[in-house]
């Protein structure tokens, strides 16, 4: 039997290329039309030369029941998920990859080339800092998936260090995210994009979360005062294999390149993912509380000193 393509789209693909932050439906279904037959509702049964092409299926979702039950049937499943490092001049930038996102799929790695004619600036790692810059995420995780920032886990975490710590727990905050690189330690993460931006700009990572795109390039867990700086340039040019542009999408080229890789055939059940806990702590709701206030009152103001949180 041959392959047949199903993108699964929130709305049978409609979104258009051109509405902000839009994700490239259009693009994923002419690449896929290159390689066979392509469709955008899902079948009564899968085979196991089907592939699914999937936004992340975070756990309790529909996209998550379909990449189950594309599994269950033996079947390939390509992910999808905003680019690890996006926009590059002024193209936005989408990650691929068979089975999983964020670090955890499988891709066909090629050669230095690809990342090199990004021409992204490197700073060298950052040997002295002063405060610790803490990344949250204020998209609800109402499935509580450990896949994404559980809920208040940027506001409450604690650090054995006697450095400060900075917060920025809102994707939208109006301090610039290179300002508060500006004589940071190290950025910790539950699982985040900054963690790329902090490494390329010469700041340790710590990250906490089941999986980071560029792990090899960051520390696991809190141990802040010994953070890793590895050679860069391997792990970037290999990842750089991982994420393309909605033209390269639309040539086919990254569906191509995933398909090549072994592929058993063999049914794969995909269990639930336990739920993760809230994280909030008395101390976390209060520096929630206090994002809501003006800066002049707020944690670095009136009441950050008055009761000693940070």
């Amino acid at each position: 039997m041959s392959s047949r393509f199903f993108v699964y789209t929130p709305r049978g693909g409609s979104q258009t290329s051109q509405e902000p932050g839009a994700k490239p439906w259009r693009e994923c279904i002419s690449g896929c039309e290159r390689l066979g037959p392509t469709a955008t509702e899902l079948p009564d049964r899968f085979q196991p030369d089907d592939i699914l092409i999937v936004w992340s299926p975070f756990r309790g979702s529909k996209r998550w029941k379909a990449y189950q039950a594309a599994k269950a049937a033996g079947s390939r499943v390509i992910v999808m998920e905003r680019g690890w490092l996006s926009p590059i001049k002024g193209a936005p930038y989408f990650q691929l990859a068979l089975d999983g996102w964020n670090g955890t799929g499988r891709f066909e790695p090629g050669g230095a080339e690809r990342w090199r004619s990004w021409g992204i600036p490197q700073h060298d790692w950052r040997r002295e800092g002063k405060h610790i810059l803490v990344i949250g995420d204020d998209r609800r995780n109402n499935a509580r998936d450990p896949r994404r920032t559980p809920i208040g886990w940027a506001e409450s975490v604690r650090f054995d260090s006697p450095r400060p710590v900075a917060r920025r727990l809102t994707r939208n905050q109006w301090v610039p995210l290179q300002m508060q690189f500006e004589n940071a330690w190290c950025t910790v993460v539950w699982t985040s994009s900054v963690a790329i931006k902090s490494i390329l700009s010469g700041i340790p990572v710590f990250y906490c979360g089941p999986n980071l795109v560029g792990a090899e390039l960051a520390r696991l867990g809190l141990d802040i005062e010994h953070p890793v700086m590895p050679e860069r340039e391997p792990v970037l040019e290999r990842i750089a294999w991982m994420q393309w542009s909605r033209a390269e999408l639309a040539s086919g080229e990254p569906f191509a390149r995933l398909l090549a890789l072994p592929h058993s055939g063999e049914p794969q059940l995909v269990e639930e993912l336990p739920p993760i806990p809230s994280m909030w702590t008395p101390a976390g709701r209060l520096r929630a509380l206090g994002t809501k206030l003006p800066p002049w009152i707020g944690l670095n103001g009136l009441v950050g000193r008055a009761l000693g949180i940070t």
